[in-house]
């Protein structure tokens, strides 16, 4: 199989207000293609389009052969499991032994951290080696390590690899091509993410400047159109008998000659003529449409500094992980002011780490917000059933908070449609509704697409708040902490945490 071919597709959710895509017609050819837009563009849709998962409504997909769909969620152990660790291929061992899984990690799925569950997921994929293999965030919960290993490992893929990713790094090295999603549609350009977004900013500088260039000639153009027409009416004017005298037979006698040399029709073809130019440039401005940069930036007050100078204060401990390994940890204090980045490598213990920590918060429920790495069912029906009871000022403040991290409001809260990034935007905008003493986010850049992330620390750099973060992005925490608690291995069962400024 050679290509993945899209044709005159359309596809809509039926709950979702207009079409999703619309007439996409496009090739994806053997190597890796990056699929980029915002959140809620449809970029998991449409893997789920090319793996059979989800029918067009119109037009087609062609895609032959065997294809899997690595999804962001990785609740459950994949299917081919069982297969994977019986295998004795030489290519088998060597993805068991780069990506350090062991047999033991299905049994111990419910302990596993997401990054260990993604390294087993992506690792049973490549092992199948599929003809078209769709991967949705991969880089999601994996540390540096980890992701640069799966970096290599992709690269050997040899046959047609779709990946969404919001990791600018892995789309420039791994991609030949990107296909970017923009308003139900889609434009393929050559090149990674990087090379794709300048071309795609300077199409739009283009089509900013035509536009504006068609409105000056449009306005131009009525100008002399109105100053035709009155040639026109001063011709017409000049032509009609009605204002001669009755025994003026010479001026009768002129009028007559000037409508057959068609003098009182020249004005009027010369307006007519003026008015199809209008008609041609108003056609052409409509076909380039609303051209809108999106505008991002949090701007409500978002926290508060508490009035407690200490907000956690622990003693020294040990913490099981699971298949008898531990965590020492050292006594820890949080701040009102602090601004603290945890880091370690997947598995180390980090989200254990904070589920010990929040229950000894010194804070009540309301005046801290947790993030986990996943948003589970019960909190997304939370949120789909808490926004409708909202008085019309709070839902407009939660929405304001959405909308400033880059997603329309109208389109994100039917379930079927709205991506795991919304999600996130959502419970975020809700805590704009309490005053947030504590924000606590577990990997909070999952699933946000580029300009969201960025958006997001800025949002973060300006609460007025205490922050604990855990995030593999290091320019992320970089900009918003100056604590540091990193977790490291001390031997093959013990790991600990170290603290630095």
């Amino acid at each position: 199989m050679s290509f993945v071919s899209f044709s005159h597709l359309d596809f809509g959710y039926e709950s979702a207000d207009g079409a999703l895509f619309h007439d996409l017609t496009f090739q994806i050819p053997r190597g890796w293609t990056g699929i980029v837009g915002a959140n809620g563009s449809g970029k998991s849709t449409l893997l789920k389009l090319v793996c059979g998962f989800l029918h067009p409504d119109s037009g087609s997909v062609c895609a032959d052969g065997l294809r899997i769909l690595c999804k962001q969620e990785v609740d459950i152990p994949p299917d081919n499991t069982e297969d994977f660790f019986d295998s004795n291929d030489s290519g088998t061992f060597r993805l068991r032994g780069a990506f350090r899984i062991t047999p033991d990690m299905p049994e111990r799925w419910h302990t596993l951290s997401m990054g260990e569950r993604k390294k087993l997921q992506i690792a049973a994929a490549l092992f199948r080696q599929p003809d078209v293999l769709c991967i949705d965030e991969p880089t999601n919960h994996l540390d540096a390590g980890t992701r640069e290993l799966l970096m290599r490992e992709l690269k050997k893929f040899q046959g047609i690899g779709i990946l969404v990713s919001h990791d600018r790094e892995l789309l420039d090295s791994l991609c030949d091509q990107c296909l970017f999603l923009e308003h139900n549609k889609a434009v393929l350009r050559s090149g990674g993410v990087t090379s794709g977004a300048t071309l795609q900013e300077a199409e739009v500088e283009q089509k900013i400047a035509l536009q504006q260039n068609l409105k000056k000639e449009l306005k131009r153009n009525k100008l002399e159109l109105q100053r035709r027409r009155e040639k026109e009416q001063k011709s017409r004017n000049a032509d009609c008998k009605r204002k001669l005298d009755r025994h003026d037979h010479d001026g009768k006698g002129r009028i007559d000659a000037a409508r057959v040399t068609g003098r009182d029709r020249t004005a009027g073809d010369l307006a007519s003529l003026q008015n199809r130019i209008i008609e041609r440039t108003e056609t052409r401005l409509a076909e380039i449409g609303k051209i809108k940069k999106a505008e991002y930036g949090l701007k409500i007050p978002y926290g508060c500094y508490s009035r407690k100078n200490v907000l956690l204060d622990t003693p020294a401990g040990v913490l099981p992980l699971g298949s008898d390994r531990i965590l020492s940890i050292p006594s820890l204090m949080i701040g009102s002011h602090d601004r603290i980045a945890l880091t370690g490598d997947n598995g180390g213990g980090k989200s254990t780490l904070l589920r010990h920590l929040i229950p000894n918060l010194k804070l009540s429920s309301d005046e801290y917000l947790y993030m986990p790495q996943e948003l589970d069912n019960a909190v997304t029906e939370n949120i789909r059933t808490t926004l409708p009871a909202l008085s019309r000022k709070d839902y407009s403040k939660v929405m304001n908070v959405v909308a400033s991290l880059g997603s329309r409001p109208e389109r994100i809260l039917d379930a079927e449609t709205c991506s795991p990034g919304e999600w996130r935007k959502l419970f975020f905008g809700l805590g704009a509704l309490r005053k947030i003493k504590l924000i606590v986010l577990d990997e909070p850049t999952n699933h946000l697409d580029l300009p969201s992330i960025e958006c997001l620390e800025a949002a973060l750099a300006d609460c007025d708040c205490a922050l604990l973060l855990i995030s593999h992005d290091r320019k992320f925490l970089d900009a918003l902490c100056n604590r540091r608690w990193h977790i490291e291995s001390r031997n093959s069962t013990e790991n600990v945490l170290r603290e630095s400024y």
